[in-house]
């Protein structure tokens, strides 16, 4: 099953692509609700079905755990953004800033652990990509982050030394109104 959030994709096994009809006021109203839990209308509709699955017992139990620590640990990293803009502590630097405070969360730690399932500073894990870009993604959606362009009018990036992740986007500015 391949979850596709905007820009990441969390593979936790073969993908599937599928043609979805829906009414034109199904989707409108799935957009509405994903727009105030500010996701895409499609990384919202994947959510519902995995929740259904989840709730439905439809997925193997190692496979259930596995998305629940996987949506923990983003939803702790965008909280911890939150936090910090909340504080007045926002610096274009915000993903860094939000996975360093978890990264002092022993038990945020352990999960992180978990998931890629090696060292969390070795590089050339495949299983940190998704979940790293899934934080910044959704980082950047939480806060309603403007991000940093270069002269190409593409997304800047900030390599990083000494963390779990290689790189970052950086943002200059948020919207206060999505962190309050």
């Amino acid at each position: 099953m391949q979850f596709i959030t905007g820009e990441t994709v969390m593979n936790t096994s073969k993908s599937i692509k599928i043609s979805l009809p829906l009414a034109p006021s199904i989707y409108e109203a799935l957009s509405r609700e994903a727009s105030k839990l500010r996701r895409e209308t499609t990384e919202h509709i994947q959510r519902i079905l995995a929740e259904y699955a989840i709730r439905q017992k439809l997925l193997e139990k190692d496979e259930t755990e596995r998305l629940q620590l996987f949506w923990r640990l983003v939803e702790r990293a965008v909280e911890e953004a939150k936090r910090i803009c909340r504080a007045g502590d926002f610096t274009s630097a915000i993903t860094r800033q939000a996975i360093d405070a978890c990264l002092v969360d022993e038990e945020w730690k352990k999960g992180y652990k978990e998931y890629v399932r090696d060292d969390i500073y070795k590089n050339g894990n495949p299983l940190k990509g998704p979940i790293n870009r899934e934080i910044g993604f959704r980082i950047r959606a939480g806060i309603g982050g403007t991000i940093v362009k270069g002269p190409n009018g593409k997304a800047a990036t900030e390599k990083v030394l000494g963390s779990i992740i290689q790189s970052y986007t950086p943002m200059i500015n948020y919207d206060r109104a999505a962190v309050s």
